[in-house]
């Protein structure tokens, strides 16, 4: 690939997923699932969505006796209790069910959750469990047929996995119901929703899927679906997978499919060549890695091309939108990609000039270090007009970072200096900074306090 087209990778999850899910979640355990009405009481519903119907399949066959139900996202924490909405409904022989009305709180992410049935003529599997990301509550989903399988489990866990700690317990906190709602947005560009296909219907235009990974994660979890169930450690499919997916500990065993792919999730590179061998010899879902050829982790990640935009990228930055901000040292410009990775614009406002680093002030405009002409740009959130400042001891700035009050602070990787501006571009009392050890810094970070 060209320099001028080389593509930016915004992993939905991360490889440290499993750093983060101590360090964020309020638990990684096997997860319980909740019985309808047991978790947290909901806020006063205020929208009321339509009914709802769709179809549970495990690989490419209905599963009847399945119970769907409803859930919002919890807001009291990461790992949060969800909340069960309206009545619980079972698929007929067919696989097809339809749930009434509900009412959820505008605004709220939702998700549906099956448990249970039949894969197998008169052979209940107690270790089933299937889900699908549905979206804000009065989204466009209302009027959609719902498809519940394998890859909607996969694109759903992987996207909602530093959410969530067990299949009723999905949440954030109070303060990122943005970064849940952008999780529960990027589900729809790994899978359609309506026919359970990769991928899904708002991928950008440009932007590519890891299809092989998410078939292989599908057809692991598919020897467990359709099955008669088991326990970790025996020799049944479910078995197999459970023992291969503990918790973070490895001392808790999943006892149902959503928790055994949350565990994967979050703890990608633990036993992947085991579990790559878990899916059978004839795939049902295709292409597929080979047995004897796994990957280097579960991780699951979208490559986008920003619309052709972006050359050379040199440093990234996300909004308070969750919008996507790119410095391209090879074409002097920034490219902004929206919480979708849909292009925004490619700006070359403000006098870029080989930019290095790039960093979001709190009223959403990007501050970017240019290491070609010794300069830092402020550009408007909208990319139309940037302003260059210079002198205050720049040179050749490596990197560029913003406090609390607004004041922005860059290492000169060409000299031993730090130099910082306020937020209005005037040079900050005492700067540039020098002393302290400070020698060609090529990195800046600012404490929260």
């Amino acid at each position: 690939m060209s320099a001028r087209m080389q593509p930016i990778r915004l992993q939905m999850v991360l490889a440290a997923i499993a750093m983060m899910c101590a360090a964020v979640l309020t638990g990684c355990g096997a997860g319980v699932l909740a019985p309808a009405g047991t978790a947290a009481t909901s806020a006063p519903a205020t929208i009321a969505a339509k009914p709802l119907t769709g179809m549970v399949m495990g690989g490419q066959q209905p599963v009847a006796g399945v119970t769907l139900q409803l859930y919002q996202a919890g807001t009291s924490g990461y790992g949060s209790a969800a909340i069960p909405l309206g009545a619980t409904a079972t698929t007929n022989a067919g696989g097809n069910f339809n749930l009434p009305s509900y009412t959820c709180t505008a605004g709220s992410q939702v998700y549906l959750v099956g448990t249970g049935g039949q894969p197998i003529t008169s052979v209940t599997n107690n270790n089933l469990a299937l889900m699908v990301g549905l979206g804000t509550c009065g989204g466009t989903y209302l009027s959609n047929f719902i498809n519940v399988n394998e890859l909607t489990t996969v694109a759903t866990v992987w996207a909602l996995a530093p959410f969530m700690t067990g299949p009723a317990n999905i949440g954030t906190s109070s303060t990122n119901t943005a970064g849940l709602a952008n999780a529960f947005a990027a589900i729809n560009e790994l899978v359609a929703t309506s026919n359970g296909t990769v991928p899904g219907p708002t991928l950008p235009t440009g932007a590519t899927l890891p299809a092989t990974e998410i078939n292989t994660l599908a057809d692991i979890l598919e020897q467990c679906i359709n099955s008669g169930g088991g326990v970790a450690g025996d020799s049944s499919g479910c078995g197999k997978l459970f023992n291969l997916a503990p918790n973070a500990a490895g001392t808790v065993f999943p006892t149902n499919t959503i928790t055994a792919v949350m565990n994967i999730a979050q703890n990608p590179a633990r036993n992947v060549a085991n579990l790559n061998k878990l899916r059978s010899a004839s795939p049902v879902f295709q292409p597929a890695f080979d047995v004897n050829t796994p990957p280097n982790a579960w991780t699951i990640a979208i490559t986008y091309t920003g619309g052709g935009t972006l050359s050379t990228p040199s440093s990234i930055a996300t909004d308070a939108g969750g919008n996507v901000w790119i410095a391209n040292s090879g074409s002097a410009s920034v490219t902004k990609l929206d919480d979708t990775g849909a292009l925004v614009f490619n700006s070359t406002a403000g006098g870029f000039s080989s930019p290095s680093a790039i960093a979001i002030d709190g009223s959403g405009d990007a501050w970017v270090a240019n290491a070609g002409n010794n300069t830092v740009t402020e550009l408007g959130s909208a990319g139309l007009a940037g302003t260059a400042y210079s002198n205050n001891g720049l040179n050749s700035p490596k990197s560029i970072a913003i406090d609390g009050a607004g004041n922005v602070w860059v290492a000169n990787g060409g000299s031993s200096k730090v130099s910082a501006f306020t937020s209005s571009g005037s040079v900050l009392s005492g700067s540039p900074y020098t002393g302290a050890g400070t020698t060609t810094p090529v990195s800046v970070a600012v404490t929260p306090k």
